[in-house]
């Protein structure tokens, strides 16, 4: 069965955690599409497929549980 997209991610940032110079890298990219590419890059360096869509999504959904997020 086909990893989800869920699960997919949850190994990605496995992966980035355990990766300094690549988490400099990820963060020094400005443009979003370099950064879906680079992401697309890692899920296919692990095995994996992301679409474009996906990472897009889960971009989205990131910046709202930023945003949404509780402050003292």
């Amino acid at each position: 069965m086909a990893d989800t997209s869920d699960e997919i991610f949850r190994t990605l940032r496995q992966v980035v955690h355990d990766d300094p110079a690549l988490q400099a890298r990820l963060f020094g990219l400005v443009d979003a599409n370099e950064f879906i590419a680079a992401v697309q890059q890692l899920a296919q360096s692990q095995g994996r497929k992301l679409q474009e869509e996906e990472v897009r999504q889960a971009m989205r959904n990131g910046r709202k549980l930023w945003t949404d997020r509780k402050q003292p």
